[in-house]
């Protein structure tokens, strides 16, 4: 029983509809995953949004804090009858200046790392180590300086990634705006 290549023919016709079907699916397909991935991107900038809103508050809670502690240091230590040098040492090594190592965490994770600017990227890292150098009594100010400039810049890369505004008005107004929080500590 042989099959003659005769017998299988096609017409024209199914040729043309085999071919449409063919092109349809393909082109279903290819919808099908732009929307997906569309999605999950979209999902993913919503992750990175709450991420970055969670490092914000993060840092806000470590300047209110930092804030507070420096205060209570500074006017114990205008108390000199009842705080003696003693005192005053081991109240600073009891209490020492928060350092928001879960800020860390938050902008190494890969989510945060793949949507946010690279100019956020960098600075956040910059900060953080002006912030490890900073973190103690003697430098309390500066301390607090740059955590409310961290603390601007994250809102800003939130506006950014909501599409609010976009990366060149990001650095635009995080440099007016460091450059205000720097003027309260540099009088």
């Amino acid at each position: 029983m042989k099959l003659k290549i005769k017998d299988l023919s096609i017409d024209k016709r199914e040729r043309v509809s085999f071919l449409l079907t063919l092109i349809a699916t393909l082109v279903g397909v290819l919808i099908a995953l732009w929307l997906t991935n569309s999605g999950m991107r979209n999902k993913e900038k919503e992750d990175s949004i709450k991420l970055l809103e969670t490092a914000n508050l993060i840092l806000t809670n470590t300047h209110k804090y930092t804030k507070i502690l420096n205060n209570t240091v500074v006017e114990q230590e205008k108390d000199t009858i009842n705080n003696g040098i003693d005192d005053m040492e081991k109240l600073k090594t009891l209490n020492p200046i928060p350092y928001p190592e879960l800020l860390e965490t938050i902008i190494s994770n890969e989510l945060i790392s793949k949507n946010i600017s690279e100019y956020t990227h960098s600075s956040i890292y910059n900060g953080l180590i002006n912030l490890k150098k900073l973190a103690k009594y003697e430098t309390a100010e500066y301390y607090q300086n740059y955590l409310e400039q961290m603390i601007l810049l994250l809102s800003l890369e939130i506006e950014r990634l909501e599409g609010e505004i976009n990366s060149e008005e990001l650095e635009s107004k995080f440099k007016n705006g460091k450059n205000k929080i720097e003027s309260k500590v540099f009088k």
